[in-house]
């Protein structure tokens, strides 16, 4: 099955994630033990004095074959919230338009039938074969339209967060997260993200992304499937 890696960068953590010997290549894609199709990188909000060494930063991976493509989010940003049929506007500060630039930048660049996002301070800190499983339960049931690891080894918080259990995974019908999301491509490269659903206002940063999507996953009935035996980790870089 053709899947897509995709993760981010911006102005607070490209240094580690780009410059790091081993942090993109191993903690953020190497431990899924998949063989992606692609490994693209959305470079993202960058300061212009900056740019030019992020980019020779990320074409080292390119180089080396740890990614396959780059995009640059502001450059494509002005067809990208066509297609979702979003603007600028409805986004009440710079920080929630470029936290949903990065991940709508990479649904709308991916050209494989899965996507695996992660926020570029997500990782693996062991490996963790999940994937062929996810896709398999996904496509065995129509409504699970979102896989995760658990988050941080929060594995009791994921159970009581779900309805049940299928396999491996955790089900809920409840919960979206950017930190990681593996996605059949089509489901989300739709315009489904202006939606804001009354039960999302326990997200405390305004109309995030991930509030975005969880809305149009509640209007759906889609629901999300936690693997139980495996987290990733997610910290804030200085």
């Amino acid at each position: 099955m053709q899947v897509t890696f995709a993760t981010s960068c911006y102005e607070k953590d490209w240094l580690y994630i780009l410059l790091h010997p081993e942090y993109l290549r191993v903690k953020q894609i190497e431990r899924h033990c998949y063989p992606f199709a692609e490994r693209l990188l959305v470079i993202n909000n960058i300061d212009p004095k900056n740019l030019p060494e992020v980019c020779r930063a990320a074409q080292r991976h390119l180089d080396n074959g740890t990614l396959t493509k780059i995009v640059f989010a502001e450059q494509i940003a002005d067809e990208v919230f066509s297609f979702f049929q979003l603007q600028r506007s409805d986004f009440s500060n710079d920080w929630l338009y470029y936290n949903a630039l990065a991940p709508l930048a990479a649904i709308y660049s991916c050209q494989t039938e899965y996507l695996l996002y992660m926020t570029g301070d997500s990782s693996l800190n062991r490996p963790i074969p999940w994937i062929d499983e996810a896709i398999h339960r996904m496509k065995n049931e129509d409504r699970y339209k979102v896989a995760n690891l658990t988050w941080n080894d929060k594995y009791e918080e994921a159970l009581r967060e779900a309805d049940g259990m299928d396999g491996p995974f955790f089900v809920a019908s409840r919960g979206f997260s950017d930190q990681m999301f593996l996605v059949r491509a089509e489901d989300f490269k739709q315009p489904i993200y202006r939606e804001i659903h009354p039960e999302s206002h326990h997200f405390p940063w305004g109309d995030i992304f991930e509030k975005r999507a969880f809305s149009a996953m509640l209007y759906r009935g889609w629901k999300r499937i936690t693997y139980r035996d495996g987290s990733y980790c997610h910290q804030n870089f200085p």
